[in-house]
């Protein structure tokens, strides 16, 4: 796994390490931070050889890109650098900090070429094939000013004009760190330069799309320890460690029984592929609960089909729950929801099956998804503060019918939806989306690195739900299921893309590429996001 960090979390662990340092350690973090940028700089540079315009803050993140001015400067790069908000003082302009000072005066004493801007339209993009946005780093709370969003929108219209390639230091300016909405406006990267830790903004949407690749440059800071929220990336080789292990003398019941209740009439696909799925995650057993009706339109094959009473409109019926709760007895975890439908009385089953659940000490852990997420949204209540280690996995949409809070509240800032819906619910949250976030009611979150936009598909739910039901049913616990699983679905997602397309992969498509994922995993093969990620770390 790797470390994420808050705006505030970043601030204080730089602002201690410094503190129990010398007071010079400000000026060795810059130094490092921008040498460091500079490679990623100079790298870029060599693809589309030119000028390189530097746009400065009057800030350290100002001060970080005359350190990169410096060293392009010293390997022969020419490279031009524009201020912008710096303070005026008998016609020489001033640094906010003392280190972005001694670094603006050591770029006068190297005569790199500087001047201030007083409007967007003095940038002169005129043999310019790269342009490094040093404007605004961390912290930003406020929307961008009128001219810092000239800037930003001058910056990001000639990119598409002209094809100039644009490195952001540390963050695109122009974004929340915390949120990843954009407050105002912001630059849209090529790449991002970010220092020390991840930022929580930088993984969530629509930053994350304004990132470009997103690299991670090490400058020394200490571990971040013990904080709240604890946000963490998930990484190959953490998933790799949750990953049951198939001993040579294993048998079917090592690997556990999952008892999937799904499935109506019309919706027979999502309880078969939340089932199968289950089985291609490494589940040992597999048994399907759903209306009798439903069985003769499911194929044979591995998944034990069990018929429960149902209603006239052949969903399962609320005189199921007896028959439901005798299943239970077998299983060592359970997936309830996918096409259950909204039937009122299987509303009514829902209720009854999660309340006997509920009360019975010793059930096993239970992911709660699709229909029965639309069902309990009508009786939250009944889940909430109950120390039951139940699974949600909501879409937005799901999570708004849950908690009340719109789906844009949910989306402007997904990690704080997340955590706050944990903890109401006592429960494990999956929140789907790009960028999944996996919350705990403990404060834990994981952001979810693997996926792409193939999976924009009806049934990409179920596959996923039938994945971390498998890894429940082999006796993870149920945050690390969670987190696995997800990466696991997503990963099977990016492979299937790579052979079909990313508008032609079906959910079936990820259920077959769940194997090739394990794979990947076992071999220890990053995703493409976490090689992006790593390729400036050492």
């Amino acid at each position: 796994m790797l470390n994420v960090a808050t705006t505030n979390q970043i601030r204080k662990l730089e602002a201690d390490w410094i503190s129990s340092c010398e007071a010079s350690w400000g000026q060795v973090l810059m130094e490092l931070a921008g040498q460091q940028a500079a490679k990623v700089a100079y790298h870029m540079w060599l693809n589309k050889p030119g000028k390189v315009a530097i746009v400065c803050g009057n800030g350290n993140n100002g001060g970080d890109g005359l350190v990169i001015a410096r060293y392009l400067h010293l390997w022969q790069v020419p490279v031009t650098v524009g201020f912008i908000g710096a303070k005026i003082d008998k016609s020489e302009h001033q640094m906010n900090s003392k280190e972005a000072q001694i670094n603006k005066n050591i770029a006068k004493k190297l005569e790199i070429e500087m001047k201030l801007l007083d409007k967007a339209s003095a940038l002169d993009f005129k043999g310019i094939t790269l342009v490094i946005d040093a404007l605004l780093g961390t912290g930003l709370d406020r929307p961008v000013n009128d001219l810092y969003k000239d800037v930003i929108e001058r910056i990001n219209d000639t990119r598409l004009a002209k094809e100039l390639a644009v490195l952001a230091v540390d963050v695109p300016s122009g974004i929340n760190t915390d949120t990843g909405q954009i407050m105002g406006g912001a630059i849209r990267a090529d790449t991002t330069a970010t220092f020390g830790y991840l930022k929580a903004g930088l993984l969530c949407h629509p930053a994350a799309e304004l990132c470009g690749e997103l690299n991670l440059i090490d400058i020394g800071l200490p571990p971040l320890g013990k904080r709240s929220p604890e946000i963490s990336l998930s990484t190959v080789d953490y998933i790799w460690s949750l990953i049951p292990e198939r001993k040579a003398n294993s048998n079917k019941g090592t690997f556990g029984t999952l008892l999937t209740i799904a499935g109506s009439t019309g919706m027979s696909g999502a309880a078969f592929l939340s089932s199968r799925s289950s089985l291609r995650a490494g589940a040992g057993l597999v048994f399907l609960a759903t209306a009798k009706s439903v069985l003769e339109h499911l194929p044979p094959g591995e998944v034990i089909y069990k018929p429960l009473p149902e209603t006239d409109e052949q969903s399962i019926d609320s005189t199921a729950v007896k028959e439901a709760l005798e299943l239970v007895k077998t299983a060592s975890a359970i997936v309830l929801g996918p096409g259950l439908t909204t039937h009122e009385r299987t509303v009514l089953f829902i209720r009854e099956f999660l309340s006997a659940l509920i009360a019975k000490a010793d059930s096993p852990h239970c992911l709660i998804d699709a229909d029965a997420l639309n069902a309990l949204s009508k009786f939250p209540e009944i889940i909430e503060h109950k120390v039951k280690p139940f699974v949600l996995t909501p879409h937005p949409k799901e999570l708004s019918r849950l908690t009340g809070q719109t789906v844009q509240e949910i989306q402007t800032d997904r990690i704080t939806a997340a955590l706050k819906a944990a903890n109401k619910f006592g429960s494990v949250l999956v929140l789907k989306g790009a960028h999944s976030i996996i919350a705990s009611p403990d404060g834990r979150v994981f952001v979810n690195p693997t996926g792409n936009a193939s999976m924009a598909k009806a049934g990409a739910g179920d596959v996923l739900s039938g994945i971390i039901g498998g890894l429940l049913a082999q006796n993870l616990p149920p945050f690390e299921a969670a987190v696995a699983g997800t990466y696991i679905h997503g990963l099977a997602g990016e492979i299937a893309s790579l052979e079909l397309g990313m508008a032609s992969v079906l959910a079936n498509d990820i259920s077959m590429n769940i194997s090739g994922a394990l794979d990947h995993i076992n071999n220890n093969e990053p995703s493409a996001f976490e090689e992006a990620v790593f390729a400036w770390t050492i």
